[in-house]
């Protein structure tokens, strides 16, 4: 009894690690849709600028313990950055659009290791 209590305590840390990023205040989430094949486990808007709203997620995750591995700007007409985040043996991508002058889209989605499989 007390090794299948221990194991079920070792499963829930597990699960606890790997749980979702804490988002900042004020995020509109998008509805969910199925996860089967999906990228992004969550996405969304903020009533932020483009600027500000990378500038609280960066905050957040720091919070969290995340590091910013790299982050590439690749539509300079449409403000769209992706950032990569490292924590420990888990990579994020975060999605980051200009929707409006007052508005900015994010996704996010963790990144899986391709050598691993």
């Amino acid at each position: 009894m007390k090794r299948k209590m221990i194991f079920l305590c070792v499963i829930a840390s597990a699960v606890v690690s790997c749980a979702a990023v804490r988002l900042p205040e004020g995020v509109e989430l998008w509805p969910a849709e199925p996860s089967e094949g999906r990228t992004w486990r969550q996405a969304g808007t903020v009533p932020l600028s483009f600027v500000s709203a990378q500038r609280v997620f960066d905050l957040a995750l720091r919070k969290q313990g995340w590091r910013r591995i790299k982050s590439v700007p690749y539509d300079l007409n449409r403000w769209k950055t992706l950032e990569v985040w490292s924590k420990g043996e888990e990579r994020i991508l975060v999605h980051f659009w200009r929707e409006d002058v007052a508005r900015t889209g994010f996704a996010w989605g963790f990144l899986r290791d391709e050598a691993k499989k």
